[in-house]
Protein backbone atom coordinates (compact mmCIF):
# COMPACT_ATOMS: atom_id res chain seq x y z
CA UNK A 1 0.00 0.00 0.00
CA UNK A 2 2.64 2.19 0.75
CA UNK A 3 4.32 1.63 -2.67
CA UNK A 4 0.89 2.70 -4.48
CA UNK A 5 0.69 5.77 -2.57
CA UNK A 6 4.84 6.21 -3.38
CA UNK A 7 4.30 5.72 -6.78
CA UNK A 8 1.10 8.12 -7.53
CA UNK A 9 3.07 11.18 -5.20
CA UNK A 10 5.76 10.36 -7.92
CA UNK A 11 3.86 10.99 -10.45
CA UNK A 12 1.61 13.58 -9.56
CA UNK A 13 5.15 15.18 -8.72
CA UNK A 14 6.34 14.44 -12.63
CA UNK A 15 3.24 15.81 -13.88
CA UNK A 16 3.89 19.16 -12.29
CA UNK A 17 6.07 19.93 -15.23
CA UNK A 18 3.87 19.12 -18.03
CA UNK A 19 1.84 21.90 -19.21
CA UNK A 20 -1.87 22.49 -18.63
CA UNK A 21 -3.72 22.78 -21.68
CA UNK A 22 -7.09 21.23 -20.74
CA UNK A 23 -8.76 24.17 -20.20
CA UNK A 24 -12.30 24.79 -21.47
CA UNK A 25 -14.51 27.50 -21.65
CA UNK A 26 -17.68 26.57 -20.58
CA UNK A 27 -17.11 23.32 -19.26
CA UNK A 28 -20.81 21.55 -18.44
CA UNK A 29 -21.39 20.06 -15.28
CA UNK A 30 -21.22 16.46 -14.96
CA UNK A 31 -24.47 15.78 -12.62
CA UNK A 32 -26.09 14.46 -15.96
CA UNK A 33 -23.46 11.73 -15.64
CA UNK A 34 -24.38 10.65 -12.41
CA UNK A 35 -26.28 7.45 -12.77
CA UNK A 36 -24.95 6.94 -16.58
CA UNK A 37 -22.95 3.77 -18.09
CA UNK A 38 -19.22 4.79 -18.37
CA UNK A 39 -18.45 4.18 -21.77
CA UNK A 40 -15.53 1.38 -22.35
CA UNK A 41 -12.73 2.48 -23.38
CA UNK A 42 -8.93 2.05 -24.29
CA UNK A 43 -5.90 4.04 -23.43
CA UNK A 44 -1.76 3.20 -23.76
CA UNK A 45 -0.02 3.43 -20.09
CA UNK A 46 3.44 4.87 -20.10
CA UNK A 47 5.07 1.32 -20.64
CA UNK A 48 2.82 1.14 -24.01
CA UNK A 49 0.51 -0.91 -23.34
CA UNK A 50 -2.79 -1.11 -24.23
CA UNK A 51 -5.10 -1.14 -21.29
CA UNK A 52 -9.37 -0.95 -21.45
CA UNK A 53 -11.43 -0.49 -19.25
CA UNK A 54 -14.63 -2.15 -19.53
CA UNK A 55 -17.28 -3.15 -17.47
CA UNK A 56 -18.33 -5.88 -15.60
CA UNK A 57 -15.29 -5.26 -13.20
CA UNK A 58 -14.34 -7.38 -10.16
CA UNK A 59 -13.74 -4.21 -8.22
CA UNK A 60 -15.32 -0.75 -7.60
CA UNK A 61 -13.57 1.68 -9.70
CA UNK A 62 -12.45 4.84 -9.03
CA UNK A 63 -10.54 6.79 -11.69
CA UNK A 64 -8.55 9.80 -10.85
CA UNK A 65 -8.06 12.17 -14.03
CA UNK A 66 -5.82 15.19 -13.72
CA UNK A 67 -3.65 17.68 -15.72
CA UNK A 68 -0.88 19.28 -14.79
CA UNK A 69 -2.34 21.20 -12.25
CA UNK A 70 -4.74 18.38 -11.12
CA UNK A 71 -1.93 15.98 -10.09
CA UNK A 72 -0.62 17.75 -7.54
CA UNK A 73 -4.11 16.70 -5.75
CA UNK A 74 -4.25 13.14 -7.00
CA UNK A 75 -2.20 11.50 -4.07
CA UNK A 76 -3.80 12.91 -1.09
CA UNK A 77 -6.98 11.06 -2.67
CA UNK A 78 -5.27 7.68 -2.99
CA UNK A 79 -3.56 8.03 0.18
CA UNK A 80 -7.13 8.75 2.01
CA UNK A 81 -8.69 5.91 -0.14
CA UNK A 82 -6.03 3.37 0.34
CA UNK A 83 -6.46 3.82 3.85
CA UNK A 84 -10.09 3.05 3.97
CA UNK A 85 -10.57 0.35 1.47
CA UNK A 86 -7.28 -0.84 0.92
CA UNK A 87 -7.40 -3.06 -2.30
CA UNK A 88 -11.20 -3.53 -2.07
CA UNK A 89 -11.22 -1.49 -4.54
CA UNK A 90 -9.10 0.04 -8.18
CA UNK A 91 -7.82 3.31 -8.36
CA UNK A 92 -6.79 4.05 -11.61
CA UNK A 93 -5.53 6.83 -12.95
CA UNK A 94 -5.14 9.24 -16.04
CA UNK A 95 -2.87 11.93 -16.88
CA UNK A 96 -4.71 14.16 -18.94
CA UNK A 97 -1.85 15.49 -21.68
CA UNK A 98 -4.08 17.21 -24.15
CA UNK A 99 -1.56 19.77 -26.55
CA UNK A 100 1.46 17.87 -25.44
CA UNK A 101 3.30 17.73 -28.62
CA UNK A 102 4.13 14.55 -30.27
CA UNK A 103 7.82 14.61 -30.37
CA UNK A 104 7.71 15.57 -26.56
CA UNK A 105 5.74 12.50 -25.45
CA UNK A 106 8.38 10.02 -25.29
CA UNK A 107 10.46 11.76 -23.03
CA UNK A 108 6.97 12.11 -20.69
CA UNK A 109 6.51 8.22 -21.20
CA UNK A 110 10.23 7.91 -20.50
CA UNK A 111 10.14 9.74 -17.17
CA UNK A 112 6.69 8.47 -15.91
CA UNK A 113 8.72 5.08 -16.33
CA UNK A 114 11.41 5.70 -14.12
CA UNK A 115 9.20 7.46 -11.35
CA UNK A 116 5.65 5.44 -11.28
CA UNK A 117 5.50 1.79 -11.83
CA UNK A 118 2.01 1.54 -11.58
CA UNK A 119 0.27 2.10 -14.64
CA UNK A 120 -0.91 5.38 -15.84
CA UNK A 121 -2.84 5.70 -18.66
CA UNK A 122 -2.57 8.93 -20.68
CA UNK A 123 -4.95 10.99 -22.41
CA UNK A 124 -3.15 12.27 -24.98
CA UNK A 125 -5.93 13.56 -27.38
CA UNK A 126 -8.39 14.59 -24.28
CA UNK A 127 -10.96 12.51 -25.41
CA UNK A 128 -11.18 10.56 -21.67
CA UNK A 129 -11.19 13.81 -20.06
CA UNK A 130 -14.13 14.96 -22.48
CA UNK A 131 -16.23 12.16 -22.03
CA UNK A 132 -16.06 12.77 -18.08
CA UNK A 133 -16.43 16.73 -18.40
CA UNK A 134 -13.08 16.83 -16.49
CA UNK A 135 -12.24 20.20 -15.19
CA UNK A 136 -8.69 21.44 -15.32
CA UNK A 137 -6.13 22.31 -12.74
CA UNK A 138 -7.96 20.18 -10.39
CA UNK A 139 -7.89 16.40 -9.39
CA UNK A 140 -11.30 14.66 -11.01
CA UNK A 141 -13.17 11.99 -9.34
CA UNK A 142 -14.80 9.06 -10.74
CA UNK A 143 -16.29 6.16 -8.82
CA UNK A 144 -18.23 3.81 -11.18
CA UNK A 145 -19.47 0.77 -9.82
CA UNK A 146 -18.91 -2.79 -10.84
CA UNK A 147 -21.53 -2.92 -13.71
CA UNK A 148 -20.19 0.13 -15.09
CA UNK A 149 -22.76 3.00 -13.40
CA UNK A 150 -21.17 6.20 -12.69
CA UNK A 151 -22.08 6.21 -8.78
CA UNK A 152 -20.51 10.04 -8.14
CA UNK A 153 -17.60 12.91 -9.38
CA UNK A 154 -16.32 14.90 -7.77
CA UNK A 155 -13.40 17.61 -8.55
CA UNK A 156 -10.99 19.22 -6.50
CA UNK A 157 -8.50 17.72 -3.55
CA UNK A 158 -9.61 15.97 -0.61
CA UNK A 159 -11.87 17.84 1.92
CA UNK A 160 -14.14 16.63 4.28
CA UNK A 161 -16.86 17.28 2.30
CA UNK A 162 -15.63 15.65 -1.23
CA UNK A 163 -13.84 12.60 0.52
CA UNK A 164 -17.36 11.99 2.68
CA UNK A 165 -19.20 12.15 -0.96
CA UNK A 166 -16.60 9.83 -2.53
CA UNK A 167 -17.01 7.36 0.19
CA UNK A 168 -20.61 7.54 0.59
CA UNK A 169 -20.43 6.23 -3.10
CA UNK A 170 -18.10 3.63 -2.74
CA UNK A 171 -19.92 2.57 0.58
CA UNK A 172 -22.90 2.14 -1.17
CA UNK A 173 -21.69 0.40 -4.23
CA UNK A 174 -19.20 -2.02 -2.24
Amino acid sequence: MVRKAAAWLLLAALLTFIPSRTAHAGVPTADNLIGGQSQTFTLTDQYNRPRTIAFPTDKPLVLMLGDRGGSEQIEPWVRELYQRYGDSIEIQGIAILRGVPAPIRPIIRSQLRSRAPKSVLLDWGGAIADMYRCQSEVCNVVVIDRQGRISTIVRGGVSPERARLVCQALDRIR
